[in-house]
């Protein structure tokens, strides 16, 4: 059986600030079939991996040099995704700049190891817009996006019935203006076997910023 890999590489938060955010990225998942069932955070890099690739990419980025920084919470917003033909409901953050400026860092690493194969999720996503792939990132066509740091709550198809964006707010209000240290972030590796749905845990490593 073949394994695919994954790696992620997030801001993970406080346990009260998780706890707030999880609560109603459940609600999504329960009410309007959200498949974002992972714990809250900003994603900083995420691709398909190789297994032997994971410890190099982490000791190379134990040599990433960059000073602790502040984001702070601010309110929900509704992006639209019109390619995938979906709303992404998120919390937006402050300071994007600088966290901008650690995904940069941190994707200039991280892409000498990758996997020359696509994640097989946004194999499917391509699939769905008309773009055919034999499953190889070189045979993609080049459509750069830009990197927009949030935090995801949940994703609703446009053909399903939309949560009350004022009402997603209202749950969540009490994160307005939170303002959150990024100290470090944690960069896991996951697996999966040919036909498994869900991918494991196999290895984590939390790799701090400098004072």
């Amino acid at each position: 059986m073949s394994k695919e890999y994954e790696i992620s590489i997030r801001i993970d938060f406080p346990a009260d600030i998780n706890k707030a955010i999880l609560k109603e990225k459940e609600r999504f998942v329960a009410e309007y079939g959200s498949p974002y069932k992972s714990e809250p955070h900003i994603t900083l890099y995420l691709d398909r991996y190789t297994e032997e690739g994971f410890s190099l990419l982490i000791h190379d980025l134990k040599e990433l040099h960059m000073e602790h920084f502040s984001v702070t919470l601010l309110d929900v917003k509704r992006n639209l995704d019109q390619d995938l033909h979906r709303n992404l409901y998120v919390v937006d953050i402050s300071n994007k700049k600088r966290v901008r400026q650690l995904h940069n860092k941190i994707q200039g690493i991280a892409v000498k190891y990758h996997s020359p194969f696509l994640r097989e999720k946004v194999r499917k996503q391509l699939e769905k817009q008309g773009v055919v792939t034999n499953g190889k990132r070189e045979n993609l066509p080049s459509r750069p996006k830009d990197f927009d740091p949030h935090i995801t709550l949940g994703e609703v198809d446009l053909s399903a019935q939309q949560p009350d964006l004022a009402e997603v707010q209202e749950n969540v209000k009490d994160l307005n203006g939170v303002k959150i240290l990024v100290s470090s972030f944690s960069a896991a590796l996951y697996g999966k076997e040919t036909g498994e749905e869900k991918f494991k845990l196999i290895e984590k490593t939390i790799v701090p910023l400098e004072d």
